[in-house]
């Protein structure tokens, strides 16, 4: 009679994360074979179906999680992604790629708000105070203190995910991507600052 309960108890043991993080967690092995075929993926719609069918064996996944957030910004849904990112924030908090993650959902939100705004700021600036240092932390604060209006510390963010940037480059688009954000933050320094 105890054993369909210790069943039961085993496979809610199996289903909270692991201490060790999101990436470290064991999985089942269809969770981790539908992982990986996500992450192959011809598009972000098959990935996200994918990752969201692997998450339903499995609702701990952290792989799974991330890249269902992933494959919604790549959408454009960054409102769905924020609930993923959330979700993942609550099973593993204090991660830095899942605070970056939140930030940059936040940053996509099609016109955000103010509270949004300083809501991206506050785990953006979470981020790039735990290692390692990350250039994609830097750009993501960046963004979102020029969303802020704070065209000078938008700049030196900026500079800070070149920096970083060049130390371990990234592909050619992601730094162009760096590049064009410095860029516009010099502008928008230039148009908005006090004529001497």
């Amino acid at each position: 009679m105890r054993r369909p309960f210790f069943a039961a108890g085993l496979l809610a043991l199996l289903a909270l994360p692991a201490a060790g993080g999101w990436r470290d967690a064991p999985l089942p092995p269809d969770a981790e074979q539908l992982n990986r075929t996500a992450d192959n993926a011809a598009s972000s719609e098959t990935a996200a179906r994918l990752y969201a069918k692997s998450i339903r064996l499995f609702p701990s996944n952290g792989p799974a999680l991330f890249g269902l957030g992933r494959a919604l910004l790549d959408q454009d849904r960054a409102a769905d992604a924020l609930k993923v990112f959330r979700r993942m924030d609550a099973l593993y908090p204090a991660d830095p790629e899942i605070l970056e993650a939140l930030a940059a959902a936040l940053a996509r939100l099609p016109e955000p708000r103010r509270a949004e705004i300083a809501e991206g700021l506050a785990f953006a600036e979470q981020a790039i105070q735990l290692p390692p240092a990350r250039p994609q932390a830097w750009h993501v604060l960046s963004v979102l203190r020029y969303l802020d209006g704070d065209y000078a510390a938008a700049a030196e963010a900026a500079r800070r995910a070149l920096e970083l940037d060049a130390l371990t480059p990234s592909d050619p688009e992601t730094t162009a991507l760096y590049q064009q954000q410095e860029i516009a933050c010099n502008d928008a320094l230039s148009v908005f600052s006090p004529l001497d």
